[in-house]
């Protein structure tokens, strides 16, 4: 089930919140995390209801290796090995069988059964392996029941697109949440409706630019690979930022905090502090299951630079089964180990930091969104090409959303027919309106102490109706898709 949908936002998350709170107060919570779970097992095995059955059996094979982990068993090493190699070998199952098979001769032989493939698989995976490394350092706080552990591998809010939760931290919120109040579920309500919003509005904008110029990149002209380049990486952001707002939100409504996965990552004055920013929960499993276990920064120099590379690569891998993927991991694992080598010697003023980490993360965003390598180079390759003048009129024209588009269409025949104004200018201002919006703190960041007042209301109003309005037609979160 797409949380971007009629479906989900105007009946599945309102029953389920009420569902949730009336049953806590009159039947219990135990009774409520039963219904927490069937809504779960609905909202991940929609359309696809045997996936279910792979949810299922690695997700009771992970537990009980868990439990058996956490209980001291004598061999608790090698079934923490063991029960991590599950997960992997479903996700490499599902996700890299392609790519592998694309290097030998047998390209094309065999594809895995989309129907099987259980929802946010990525973000499942590295959940289960979360909590058996809790579960070997001793740090699940309280008694893990089978129930609690289906609900949170289940849980609609972080299903889709993370945060990669510790079920330690979830599963006790789960039992006890936060006591119902008007402020929580209008903190909620508000962080929810602003992130839909980024979603279907902001980065559905930027993701017409960003298709066109993508799918254009041989013959664009300089200006238009540039503009492609800088709205691919505002889509990215309103899309995750969007997403990271809303599962923030959906939990809040339900009395549950959910880790901050995301903070202002383009105002970052360096690579290192971008990844603690970015994804802010798959840097904490990266520390903690990768890095750390490699040695991290304790064998000197030389390994410590090793094991950078070694997380960027594999968080490349992460997001897709694709040469472009492991370019863009093996980029920003460069950029880290250069940062570390000149840490102490080189001091940039903080405007300089931003522009340069600003401009190297929209440059590395090529790979990771390009089709094929060459695709990439070629984008990158029109930058130098001569002939750089303003935007062209055709890339200026498909970036509005198509209702907004007939209007400024409409505009300009009647207003002033022949003229630039509004099929040209007003939607290319679209491009300083949204970097401008990189200013704005996360409404998650304003979460703990928001306090309702009507400008935060009508504000809250206006989004929500303007993406009910605009949900036909709109695709999945892109993280979605790792």
């Amino acid at each position: 089930m797409n949380v971007q949908s009629h479906l989900f936002v105007l009946a599945y998350l309102p029953a389920l919140l009420v569902v949730w709170r009336a049953v806590n107060a009159r039947a219990g919570n135990r009774w409520a995390r039963v219904c927490l779970l069937g809504a779960g097992i609905l909202f991940c095995g929609w359309g696809a209801p045997l996936s279910l059955l792979v949810l299922a059996g690695e997700g009771a094979v992970s537990y009980l290796l868990g439990r058996w982990i956490a209980r001291g068993d004598p061999h608790k090493k090698a079934l923490l090995w063991a029960g991590s190699a599950l997960p992997l070998a479903v996700l490499a199952f599902f996700k890299y069988t392609g790519f592998a098979l694309s290097l030998t001769p047998l390209e094309g032989l065999f594809t895995p059964p989309a129907g099987l493939m259980p929802l946010g698989l990525s973000f499942l995976t590295f959940q289960q392996i979360l909590w058996l490394r809790d579960c070997y350092d001793g740090q699940i706080p309280e008694e893990v029941t089978p129930l609690d552990y289906a609900c949170c591998l289940t849980f609609f809010a972080t299903a889709t697109c993370g945060p990669i939760t510790r079920i330690g931290e979830l599963a006790p919120q789960l039992r006890r949440p936060a006591p119902f109040s008007w402020d929580g579920l209008s903190a909620g309500l508000y962080c929810f409706t602003l992130g839909l919003a980024k979603k279907v509005i902001l980065a559905a904008v930027f993701a017409n630019g960003a298709d066109y110029g993508f799918a254009n990149a041989a013959g664009l002209p300089p200006a238009d690979c540039a503009l492609t380049i800088l709205c691919y990486t505002l889509q990215i952001y309103f899309d995750f930022s969007g997403y990271c707002d809303m599962a923030h939100g959906m939990a809040k409504m339900m009395g549950v905090a959910l880790p901050v996965n995301f903070n202002s990552p383009y105002q970052a004055l360096s690579p290192r502090d971008f990844w603690g920013r970015w994804h802010i929960t798959l840097s904490r499993f990266f520390r903690r299951c990768v890095y750390i276990p490699l040695g991290g920064n304790r064998s000197g120099r030389l390994a410590t630079c090793r094991n950078l590379l070694i997380v960027f690569l594999l968080s490349g891998l992460w997001h897709g089964a694709g040469w472009g993927f492991l370019i863009w991991g093996g980029l920003h694992g460069l950029a880290m180990v250069l940062q570390r080598l000149l840490k102490g010697r080189v001091t940039l003023p903080p405007i300089a930091a931003w522009l340069l980490t600003f401009l190297f993360v929209n440059l590395a965003w090529v790979f990771f969104r390009a089709g094929t390598v060459e695709q990439a180079l070629a984008l990158l390759g029109g930058l130098f090409r001569p002939g750089w003048a303003l935007p062209s009129p055709e890339f200026a024209a498909v970036l509005p959303l198509t209702a907004v588009g007939e209007a400024l269409a409409f505009l300009q025949r009647v207003i002033a027919p022949g003229g630039r104004l509004f099929r040209y200018w007003i939607p290319l201002l679209l491009l300083p309106a949204g970097l401008a919006l990189l200013a704005c703190p996360n409404p998650t960041a304003r979460a703990e102490d928001f306090r309702p007042t009507g400008g935060r209301a009508a504000l809250c109003a206006a989004c929500l109706t303007a993406s009910v309005l605009f949900l036909s037609g709109v695709d999945t979160f892109i993280y979605a898709n790792f």
